[in-house]
């Protein structure tokens, strides 16, 4: 399902890829920046993921369209100074861990600020682009995020007439914001209906409000 969430990408969000890590910033120090399950209400945490490199962040924590190449995303975050990342994946509390909703949410340290909007650019454009390599049942839109500076909304939702051809539809709501040098994402996806853009941006605030205030240790 997480291959599923372009947004991830809003969503959401790590050492240099080829060097060296000089101001310590590591996965584990990322960790606590990420949200506590009573952030996300009716979820919990099926798994978490460190990234010390922007290949396994592309890999496990950027879902990106199926027509780009994954060596281009880990180019652009490699030129955006990779340092660490840290992620986390949300389940239905009750029920089938594989069916349904998920949730994510990324925290990932660039190289400055500006690296870092860079950044949040080019997921926001992946993010907005026909997940599926040929036809679709899918569409993205951006939409507004109220009370995040600068943050980014991209939604993928059903087409009203998908191609006879189409994959089964789904439904997604990413939201990236950046603070400093760090990206975050935080996105949501399962079948229609299923998943509400209201959470994913009361997530987003909570992400947000979580780490501006220079608190993660709640």
């Amino acid at each position: 399902m997480r291959g599923a969430l372009t947004l991830a990408a809003l969503l959401t969000f790590a050492i240099a890829g080829c060097g060296g890590n000089d101001n310590g910033v590591s996965p584990a120090s990322l960790k606590s920046q990420l949200l506590p399950p009573s952030d996300v209400p009716g979820f919990k945490v099926e798994r978490y993921f460190s990234w010390d490199n922007p290949i396994d962040f592309v890999g496990q924590g950027f879902p990106l369209p199926e027509s780009t190449p994954p060596s281009q995303a880990v180019t652009v975050f490699e030129d955006a100074g990779f340092e660490a990342g840290a992620g986390e994946v949300f389940v239905v509390a009750k029920g089938n861990t594989f069916e349904g909703p998920q949730a994510s949410v990324d925290v990932v340290q660039l190289g400055s600020d500006d690296e870092a909007r860079d950044a949040l650019d080019y997921v926001g454009k992946e993010a907005l682009k026909q997940p599926c390599f040929a036809v679709c049942s899918v569409e993205g839109r951006e939409f507004a995020v109220p009370g995040i500076p600068g943050a980014s909304g991209v939604q993928q939702t059903p087409l009203q007439q998908p191609p006879p051809n189409a994959p089964p539809p789904f439904e997604a709501y990413g939201v990236g914001f950046t603070i400093g040098p760090q990206l975050f994402l935080t996105s949501s996806g399962g079948p229609p209906g299923q998943v509400k853009k209201s959470q994913v941006l009361s997530a987003a605030k909570a992400l947000y409000e979580r780490n501006s205030k220079g608190d993660a240790s709640s």
